[in-house]
């Protein structure tokens, strides 16, 4: 039986293929009620085989350094942006669709086709509910119409 995550900075640090179990468990965030929702990273995929020498430094990262600060869900949750710096940066479309990563439904932020130019014009980020309020999901690298690579894994606060 898994433990219910009742806070996002629960999962700070988390291993990547922890967090990727629990996001198989979750369903689709319901964008329409994200509004602005705080965010986390919570761990980055290149070190999951140097997890534990570099926990730190990513519980560091999330909770001090990193300029995200989460996401700015507007239009119903089919357009948006990321908070960085203090400003909506970034914009995205939203959707529910099939996950690159198992294919089972996803809350998906697209960054192609808004005028956004490489890197973000490759990137592509999915979002589950694991738990009220805790979304969770990989921010992936685009290497195709159908695939993608996980570069790291953040989460979000949503309201309850």
């Amino acid at each position: 039986m898994m433990a219910t995550i009742t806070a996002l900075d629960t999962l700070v640090g988390a291993h990547p293929v922890a967090l990727g179990d629990l996001y198989a468990t979750g369903t689709p965030a319901d964008a329409f009620t994200l509004g602005d929702a705080r965010g986390s990273i919570l761990a980055f995929e290149a070190s999951a085989s140097t997890h534990a020498a570099l926990r730190p430094l990513v519980v560091g990262l999330s909770r001090h350094l990193s300029p995200w600060r989460g996401k700015s869900f507007e239009s119903g949750g089919t357009l948006g942006s990321n908070l960085l710096f203090g400003k909506r940066l970034a914009a995205f479309r939203g959707d529910v669709a099939p996950s690159l990563l198992d294919g089972e439904p996803t809350l998906r932020m697209r960054y192609d086709g808004l005028g956004l130019h490489w890197p973000f014009n490759r990137m592509l980020d999915e979002l589950r509910q694991i738990s009220p309020g805790v979304a969770i999901g990989p921010l992936l690298w685009r290497t195709g119409a159908d695939s993608a690579t996980p570069l790291l894994w953040w989460g979000l606060s949503t309201p309850r």
